[in-house]
């Protein structure tokens, strides 16, 4: 009855329609609609062994966890969610990425944005879904472990070797990761750059293991 009333409500004051298929908006995914919601499907295995990474990449990132491909539903989702500000759908993909069990882990690191970045887009997105893998996984979470020092482009406009040269150095270890298995967290991974570059920082500051999780992977 909670639910009806509120969803009540919700079509009442707002009466959003959903971006993909224009019907009415679900009050807990809104913009979006329970049916476009219900079509994110997940990857039949979550953990990733294989791709097109930097050679690198699995020199410092002991695994790699996504939940679904960058395609369709969840695609639009990421992108309402990071470029229009609407922090609940943040959430609510928090709780899909959450599905994952985890190996052993001490610390949860979301990949940081810069200042001028979070000044620009006020939330760091990866913060969003860490805090919510942090409740759902009782696992520790740390925001100032990992800083951004380097303001950067927008890695979705750069080709391969661009993305590795545009994160080079962008990164700085804050404080001891001395032999603690980290929960490193972002939102897409294309060709690891972003992930390897911090895996890289945290595993010369003494990190054991770096495990890194993302909500979609693109194919």
């Amino acid at each position: 009855m909670k639910l009806s009333l509120r969803s009540f409500l919700y079509d009442l004051i707002f009466q959003d329609k959903c971006p993909i298929c224009n019907k009415k908006s679900y009050w807990k995914y809104s913009p979006f609609c329970l049916d476009c919601w219900n079509e994110i499907k997940p990857l039949p295995n979550f953990k990733i062994t294989t791709g097109k990474f930097h050679q690198e990449f699995w020199k410092y990132i002991d695994s790699l966890y996504t939940f679904a491909p960058y395609e369709g539903t969840i695609k639009e989702v990421i992108h309402y969610f990071k470029y229009c500000k609407i922090i609940r759908l943040g959430r609510e993909l928090g709780k899909l990425l959450s599905t994952i069990s985890p190996p052993v882990l001490d610390i949860l690191i979301p990949v940081p944005l810069h200042n001028k970045k979070i000044k620009t887009r006020e939330f760091n997105q990866t913060a969003i879904l860490a805090k919510e893998l942090s409740k759902s996984w009782k696992i520790k979470l740390e925001l100032e472990v990992l800083i951004k020092i380097k303001d950067t482009a927008d890695q979705a406009s750069l080709d391969v070797n661009q993305r590795k040269n545009n994160v080079k150095n962008a990164y700085y270890l804050k404080k001891e990761v001395k032999d603690l298995n980290i929960g490193l967290i972002d939102d897409v991974v294309t060709t690891g750059s972003t992930l390897l570059e911090c895996a890289k920082v945290l595993k010369r500051g003494g990190a054991k293991s770096i495990h890194a999780f993302t909500l979609a992977r693109a194919l």
